[in-house]
């Protein structure tokens, strides 16, 4: 059996050659699910969320009559070398592989998981291509254009020519990937027959968002969000609290964080006991989210507990904070 996506931002920027717009991209990930289960059910599910991190603890059950052994993955963020070049993006690590310092601990103990990178353009795989000249598929990797300089003449321009790389994009002569790669990682978990498995995995969200300037009202940001006119009243209060230079200057960052649910319906049955956690960096920062009942539980804490969930759609956050 073979788990499929685990649900997939930090602070180191990459430095782009053109910015399309002042949006950073927002790009999500999501939780622990299987192919498909007909014995294996979800317990528990701890999901706690901030700007920062997003933390994870599952207890799975085995409910069947023989142990399983599967195969669990967790694909990373899909990332685009056109976006990347064009779009600003931050990207919480160095690793060009495991770039949002994925980490999993299973019953209390470290897993190092394999991993596999798949590179597409237009849905056409190029990966054995890459390889075939030396070329790492991640469009992170800093040695992409010199090794891509080594390569016989003739493969050079067939990859310029189809638009896979762009070495005219900027004057430095830097060779910017132009496709996507897809990266799993992933490893063997055994589950043993009605017994339980911790699995807990931590990682840090790419986040993107932009900014409300002091003369507006938030309205337009907050719609995607169901932002309610509670929320209207939180960011005029911020404004007046701490207020901006000028008209046009940025008075709210906004932090906008995905995370996949619908796929722990692939597990059997409902999650059974459900609860969500967001923590903002601070009391007054501005959180909402179309998913109903997050309820504020503390200064800087947001919580919602469900009991026998199906959740029918991904999960969404605005996280607005003071500019100043």
């Amino acid at each position: 059996m073979v788990l499929a996506p685990l649900s997939v931002a930090g602070l180191l920027a990459i430095v782009l050659p053109v910015s399309a717009n002042d949006t950073l991209a927002t790009l999500g990930a999501g939780g622990l699910a299987p192919l498909k289960s007909s014995t294996i059910v979800m317990e528990s599910e701890e999901l706690e969320i901030s700007v920062h991190q997003i933390a994870v603890r599952y207890i799975f059950r085995n409910t069947g009559d023989r142990d399983e052994d599967v195969t669990v993955a967790f694909p990373l963020p899909e990332l685009s070398g056109g976006m990347l070049a064009n779009s600003p993006v931050r990207i919480p690590s160095k690793d060009p592989v495991n770039f949002v310092d994925f980490r999993v601990l299973v019953d209390g103990k470290s897993v190092v998981p394999k991993v596999e990178l798949r590179a597409f353009v237009d849905e056409k795989e190029i990966t054995s291509d890459l390889r075939s000249m030396g070329v790492p598929p991640s469009p992170l990797d800093e040695s992409i254009t010199a090794r891509f300089r080594k390569a016989p003449q003739n493969q050079q321009v067939r990859f310029e020519k189809n638009g896979w790389i762009d070495c005219k994009l900027t004057p430095d002569g830097k060779c910017w990937p132009m496709w996507q790669v897809r990266v799993q990682v992933y490893w063997t978990q055994r589950f043993r027959v009605r017994s339980a498995v911790e699995v807990r995995h931590t990682y840090s969200p790419i986040v993107g968002g932009s900014y409300i300037t002091a003369d507006n009202d938030g309205a337009s940001a907050l719609k995607p969000y169901c932002g309610d006119a509670d929320a209207l009243r939180q960011i005029s209060k911020l404004k007046a609290l701490r207020p901006a230079k000028n008209a046009d200057s940025p008075a709210l960052f906004e932090r906008r964080i995905e995370y996949i649910l619908t796929t722990a319906n692939n597990w059997s049955g409902p999650i059974r006991s459900f609860r969500l956690s967001v923590t903002p960096d601070a009391a007054d920062d501005v959180v909402t989210t179309c998913l109903k009942d997050l309820k504020r539980v503390a200064p800087a804490r947001y919580e919602l507990v469900r009991q026998n969930y199906r959740p029918d759609a991904e999960l969404e956050i605005l996280i607005l904070q003071p500019a100043n």
